[in-house]
């Protein structure tokens, strides 16, 4: 093989190389981020929820707690109504918190803010359970969140039985 023949050869490996990394991108990889967090997360309509589960205490059987943030982003004012749950599962929990504009709402916030959900014994750490969270403007959001025992980083989250819980 002639030394031209080489170079061309060169060259158009290197050409091949530049430009199909040019294509992807040098961040292919992140080019359409998601939320990052423990729970689940969704968007739908004008209503983003980050980090959604439901959070039980082994000591407590048939009690969790729905956990997560929820970010209303139309101009107008929402309401997030609760938590309803499939019979199988348990019994639906209703609240009635304001959703401002770009405002983030967390639950549970110890002392003034949480949704105790009445959950059947089948439900344990570790499963999926069926919800549809509930609003006022907003259509309903149906997601499957993950159980998960009230220890670790869900250490500080208190699960309450429907006795004295402020919502």
């Amino acid at each position: 093989m002639s030394r031209q023949s080489i170079k061309l050869a060169a060259l158009l490996i290197t050409t091949a190389l530049l430009t199909s990394a040019c294509g992807i991108g040098f961040n292919a990889g992140t080019s359409q981020q998601k939320a990052s967090g423990n729970g689940r997360s969704a968007d739908i309509g004008s209503i983003q929820v980050r980090g959604a589960l439901i959070v039980i205490d082994p000591k407590k059987p048939g009690w969790g707690t729905f956990v997560g943030t929820i970010i209303n982003t139309a101009p107008e004012k929402d309401k997030f109504l609760g938590v309803e749950l499939y019979p199988a599962d348990g019994t639906s929990s209703r609240t009635n918190e304001p959703l401002n504009n770009q405002v983030a709402v967390q639950f549970p916030v110890p002392g003034t803010r949480s949704l105790p959900l009445q959950l059947t014994t089948d439900v344990k750490a570790g499963t999926l359970i069926n919800v549809l969270l509930d609003f006022k403007t907003n259509s309903a959001i149906p997601m499957k969140l993950l159980v998960e025992n009230n220890d670790g980083i869900y250490s500080d989250i208190i699960v309450h039985s429907t006795e004295g819980i402020i919502n």
